[in-house]
């Protein structure tokens, strides 16, 4: 909806412009802009949470919150899956995007999941997103699922979207 928008007032400007100067120098500079402020535009409003693009110092942090004096016996531990399960969900599962254009659609809310704090009592619920301090793994959600599942965090315009394992 906002594309459209920025879509239709660049080709307003395009043509008012085209019209009074009618010279190719200004149309191909005018669409290099045009197409240079998309893409900008694109980036800006893409993911936010990407695949696979956390620290290792972030994973730790996520983990360290939700096992607090318990992370080391329950997931560094040689015998623990749970470092490669809770690691590969951060970076190859978990995505968080910022969509307005999904207002009004009835995806799960994080306020409606339960939290993992069985090992953290303080744990607290996100009512809104805040690029790198989120942490998904706050939410009791399955790290396995059969299909792309989608979360809306809090009320705000970013989702969550759980994919399953490859």
């Amino acid at each position: 909806m906002r594309y459209k928008k920025y879509n239709q007032l660049f080709f307003a400007l395009k043509k008012h412009i085209c019209q009074n100067t009618n010279t190719r120098v200004m149309k191909k500079k005018l669409t290099l802009f045009i197409l240079t402020f998309t893409l900008a535009s694109s980036l800006l409003y893409s993911q936010d949470f990407e695949k696979g693009i956390h620290s290792d110092e972030f994973i730790k942090n996520c983990i360290t919150e939700i096992f607090q004096d318990k992370t080391t016996d329950l997931v560094y531990n040689n015998n623990s899956y749970r470092y490669t399960l809770l690691t590969n969900f951060l970076k190859k599962q978990v995505v968080v995007e910022y969509r307005p254009e999904y207002q009004g659609k009835n995806f799960k809310s994080t306020k409606s999941l339960p939290l993992n704090n069985k090992y953290n009592a303080s744990i607290q619920r996100d009512y809104s997103y805040q690029k790198g301090s989120f942490n998904p793994l706050k939410y009791a959600i399955s790290m396995t699922p059969n299909k792309k599942i989608i979360y809306r965090i809090a009320d705000s315009d970013y989702i969550m979207i759980v994919y399953p394992i490859n």
